[in-house]
């Protein structure tokens, strides 16, 4: 009786362990959500990346050029990495970092240029997406960030910044997405003084084709440096997804308000 009662135990046990579904450490790729990314608008993405997966968002060329003052002013940003890791279904971890920043002044002729050169502060952010995720009409996501002062002197402010940012988007049928972000972050102006910036994106999405799309976008941020002021921008680009993982992007930023640039760029997003 005993046998036969350790044997129907030991069956019952080893049926419960076949029948039970094994803990999934990634997401399998063929429950993953379609492939969404932060940039190449300044709007941030409300969906995460798939738990257990990588994904890097680099912007290969970014250049930008002051358009209101009587001298050269030129940035150009090299390799630009968003390296995003999902630690649940919800949740992924990202890391943002620029390689190599060059700076150039190029005044009038008799005045002296100025050139820096180096690397970035290091911003980490964490994204939970609370609505929306895996399917419906409406998104939305919550990210803290932090920027931690590891940028080159005179690249960076040598300060800590940080804020957070909410994030949805609207699929309003048609093709047509509409996403925003609202932030407010603690930054730091020419005199080393925090300050909060608000502010607000509206980024309009277009399915040309199942694999082209387009974008238009007016970005705008409480700016306090010399003086008060909006720095507002009109953005617009297009996307083209290579395959379900890969994805290139092409667009430009200008900033018609506050202080007045140009911002083309080219980039590519991946996901492992």
């Amino acid at each position: 009786m005993k046998q036969t009662l350790t044997t129907t135990l030991a069956a019952c046990v080893c049926s419960f362990g076949l029948a039970a579904d094994p803990i999934e450490h990634k997401t399998k790729s063929d429950k993953v959500r379609p492939l969404s990314t932060d940039r190449p608008d300044q709007t941030e993405g409300a969906f995460t990346v798939p738990k257990g997966w990588f994904q890097v968002e680099s912007g290969l060329l970014s250049f930008s050029q002051r358009l209101d003052t009587d001298e050269t002013s030129e940035s150009f940003t090299w390799g630009e990495m968003n390296v995003k890791y999902g630690l649940t279904d919800n949740t992924d971890l990202q890391f943002i970092w620029q390689p190599y920043i060059q700076n150039r002044q190029l005044g009038a002729p008799g005045e002296d240029n100025t050139h820096q050169a180096g690397v970035s502060d290091l911003l980490l952010r964490l994204k939970h997406n609370i609505i929306g995720n895996d399917g419906g009409p409406f998104a939305m996501s919550l990210m803290p960030f932090v920027k931690i002062p590891t940028a080159t002197h005179r690249i960076g402010n040598d300060m800590w910044e940080g804020g957070l940012l909410i994030n949805t988007q609207v699929d309003l049928g048609g093709g047509f997405t509409l996403g925003n972000t609202v932030s407010n972050s603690m930054a730091v102006d020419e005199d080393d003084e925090h300050y909060f910036r608000p502010g607000i994106t509206a980024s309009l999405g277009y399915g040309l084709t199942d694999r082209l799309g387009m974008y238009t976008e007016i970005f705008s941020a409480w700016q306090y440096d010399t003086e008060r002021y909006w720095q507002t921008s009109f953005d617009m680009g297009f996307t083209y997804l290579v395959n379900a993982n890969l994805q290139l992007d092409i667009g430009m930023n200008w900033f018609f308000r506050g202080d007045e640039a140009i911002n083309p760029f080219v980039g590519v997003s991946w996901r492992f």
